[in-house]
């Protein structure tokens, strides 16, 4: 009698359903388990993994604040205040206006009175005592030149100092070495938070691949058995890749939260204050940095995996 085979016919729905969740089972919920139980070995790369996040993500808005600072003080230091004399002749201080606003490489001129000078000096902190010392007012008149690049500032005040409208004892306010000695304290700081995290995460990569290898070692005989069985090299791999990703999320997780709390401390602590010394750093800005270290420790978790995985790992 001749054998009948049947052949069953299963939905396409229900067929991706179930591979779907085998894949789940064996990947996913396979890693999370050994995850679980080789917490001990894990505990220094979690450990380290979110100093260096949380390290990154402090010195990211800070880089990202002093940024916005030197924006703010370039501003700043290109605006050039040309002090005229008492004395100066009203047709001689138009024709020296007339003369800068016509330059190319200025952007606009501002007239600035003796009594709008007053009025300024009274909202700077420490000049309220000086004018109120003084029976007259000590301030004096000036033009205010908006320079378009900071490097025409040398230019531009050797044109305007000599002029006989200008104060020959306080000529203008150009000060050739403010801003290079910002540029040159906020470019040493950028050096020293890029080596400080530089380091961190050379040692969280370290721990990391160190604590994938000791998981690959002690599951020897499971990862031999798989692959004699014939199973594909992504199903013996992927539960490491995972253990790695588990641990970088988590990381970044408790990193991220701490980073975004800090910011919104100091946001809500001071906010004049903190706008000052942090311009930029605002609520949207602390999530987004938030947002990006939880996903820098998945990458770095899962990266760190993969690559003690290719290494220590049979092909």
């Amino acid at each position: 009698m001749a054998g009948v085979v049947v052949t069953g016919r299963f939905p396409r729905r229900r067929l991706i359903q179930t591979v779907a969740a085998n894949l789940v089972r064996l990947v996913f919920g396979s890693a999370a388990r050994n995850w679980g139980r080789n917490i001990g070995s894990t505990a220094p790369a979690l450990g380290s993994m979110t100093l260096l996040l949380l390290m990154s993500g402090l010195v990211g808005l800070t880089g990202f604040a002093l940024h916005n600072l030197e924006v703010v003080q370039a501003r700043e230091a290109s605006l050039l205040h040309v002090y005229l004399r008492d004395d100066a002749a009203d047709p001689d201080v138009v024709a020296l206006w007339n003369r800068l606003s016509s330059d190319p490489r200025i952007a606009r001129v501002t007239y600035v009175s003796k009594a709008d000078a007053l009025a300024r000096a009274h909202t700077i902190p420490g000049l309220p005592e000086l004018a109120n010392a003084s029976e007259s007012n000590p301030f004096p008149a000036s033009l205010d030149v908006q320079v378009k690049s900071l490097n025409d500032m040398g230019a531009i005040d050797a044109v305007v100092r000599n002029e006989s409208v200008v104060d020959p004892l306080n000529p203008t306010s150009y000060d050739r070495g403010a801003y290079e000695r910002i540029q040159a304290v906020l470019f040493g700081i950028a050096i020293a938070g890029l080596a400080f995290v530089g380091l961190l995460g050379f040692v969280a990569v370290t721990v990391t691949m160190n604590s994938i290898k000791a998981a690959i070692l002690s599951r020897r005989d499971e990862i031999t058995i798989m692959q004699l069985v014939g199973a594909p090299r992504w199903m013996v791999r992927g539960p490491f890749v995972v253990e790695g990703a588990i641990t970088g999320t988590l990381a970044g997780l408790v990193a991220g939260g701490v980073t975004f709390g800090l910011a919104m401390s100091g946001i809500a602590a001071g906010s004049q204050s903190f706008t000052q010394f942090a311009p930029g750093v605002t609520t949207t800005v602390a999530a987004i940095a938030a947002a990006i270290v939880i996903g820098t420790g998945l990458g770095l978790g899962s990266g760190s995996s993969l690559l003690s995985v290719r290494r220590h790992m049979e092909s």
